[in-house]
């Protein structure tokens, strides 16, 4: 699962104000030992990457990473090597208690080295469940492993703190959910996986539970849906799209398309958000969802508070006059609430977003090698029918529901009511007429 960090890295800024700054890019590439033509193939893939409308694929992409021309296992064992520690896996059974989409919260832990993980997915039993290690801070590897792990031949030679990577098995799945802050990078290293791709406005089902910063979830399960949703889904035809993430392939998230994402085998991808300048909005917005969020948590018991918190939100519930505080900061650096002073700017350096119109774009791929950039397509009615109907197979062989209900309908219902993004979007628009900072 995402977390961004947000809400901490801005009330660390709101602490230290004498320290804050605009870390402005500046649009040179500078690459040694590159040639022009690579310099300018690099800024063209910036410029196509922050004004995509919809997902684009780079297939055998070359990102020059050293470390990851040697093969997975190699890989694996020299991680093993360097932590010279076990590492706490997610694990989750495929075939039981998944008649809910596969939230953190039903999700186990095993510890093991790297090599032990790739060695059980060779085991009969492997398809059981799914091992993953999901959303790791890419500078969290060992040194020995992330150095030159960058983004430059893409145009992104900044460094920032929102580079991950993800190690799992077959199986492994993200629920359906849009990210509200950036646009996405995936780099798929080692393996396969797929991706379920829809627009922005695509009526899927919106919740907040469980609640996590910066990911709104949708209710449908699509790792194994029942027969309602397969009806309610196949609604969504003309809308759905898919690629299939090869090894070192390049896929291009725009930002608030929704995704599921499954490992087709044993995966290791690493992604990049992209931070945007209007990102900022967002983080009102999700600030405004936090307040009332942690309402309803503070009234709650600990197993209503375990069934609405995404367990990595649990130690972020912050006291009164720090998160309003934050909320006026934000507010006071919203393009909406007038001239900034740079000083209080965000401690992050943001790029501009769809900045280009469509024709633009498309004089601009003319300028790359044929073939390079791989526009996704929506997919045909018969084959994303035949994708949910073999998904759906999977919902005849759950045993049990081993997840008890832990919200009552009518405050689970308030709760998604009072947090949907367009009455969020509300709340927002009438508190910028209201309050004047």
């Amino acid at each position: 699962m995402k977390l961004r960090k947000t809400f901490v890295s801005i009330s660390h800024n709101i602490r230290n104000k004498e320290q804050i700054c605009l870390i402005i890019y500046l649009p040179v590439l500078v690459m040694a030992q590159t040639s022009l033509n690579s310099e300018t193939e690099a800024l063209t893939l910036r410029k196509l990457i922050l004004n995509a409308r919809k997902p684009f694929v780079l297939r055998n992409f070359k990102m020059n990473w050293k470390y990851f021309e040697q093969s997975l296992e190699e890989w694996c064992l020299n991680y093993d090597k360097a932590t010279n520690s076990l590492t706490e896996f997610e694990v989750m059974p495929c075939n039981e208690g998944n008649q809910s989409p596969h939230w953190e919260r039903n999700r186990k832990s095993k510890r093991m080295t790297l090599s032990q993980f790739l060695e059980k997915q060779k085991l009969a039993t492997a398809d059981k469940c799914w091992i993953g290690l999901n959303y790791q801070r890419l500078n969290n590897l060992p040194a020995a492993l992330n150095e030159g792990i960058d983004f430059s031949r893409l145009g992104f030679s900044e460094v920032t703190d929102e580079c991950n990577y993800w190690l799992c098995s077959k199986q492994t799945n993200t629920p359906c959910h849009y990210d509200t802050y950036g646009c996405n990078i995936v780099v798929q290293v080692f393996g396969r996986k797929s991706w379920l791709l829809f627009p922005p406005k695509t009526p899927l089902t919106c919740t907040r539970i469980p609640y996590e910063e910066s990911s709104i979830y949708c209710e449908e399960n699509f790792f194994a849906p029942n027969i309602e949703e397969v009806q309610q889904l196949s609604k969504f035809h003309s809308s759905a799209y898919r690629c299939i993430l090869n090894a070192k392939d390049v896929l291009i998230v725009p930002k608030h398309w929704w995704h599921y994402v499954e490992a087709m085998d044993v995966s290791l991808s690493i992604n990049y958000w992209i931070p945007l300048e209007n990102d900022r909005e967002e983080q009102l917005q999700e600030c405004i969802v936090k307040i009332l969020i942690e309402r309803f948590v503070k009234s709650s018991n600990r197993e209503e508070r375990n069934y609405i918190l995404n367990p990595n939100q649990e130690d972020e519930i912050k006291d009164d006059s720090e998160i309003f505080e934050i909320l006026k900061y934000l507010h006071e650096n919203s393009k909406d609430s007038g001239p900034k002073v740079k000083a209080r700017r965000l401690n992050v350096s943001s790029c501009p977003y769809q900045y280009l119109d469509e024709l633009e774009c498309e004089n601009l791929i003319k300028d790359l090698p044929e073939g390079m950039v791989e526009y996704l397509a929506p997919m045909a009615k018969g084959d994303y029918e035949a994708l949910l109907n073999k998904n759906a197979q999977r919902f005849k062989l759950i045993r049990t529901n081993s997840e008890l209900h832990q919200l009552n309908d009518i405050k689970n219902s308030l709760i998604n009511s009072v947090c949907a993004p367009t009455v969020i979007e509300q709340i927002k628009k009438e508190f910028f007429k209201r309050y004047q900072s």
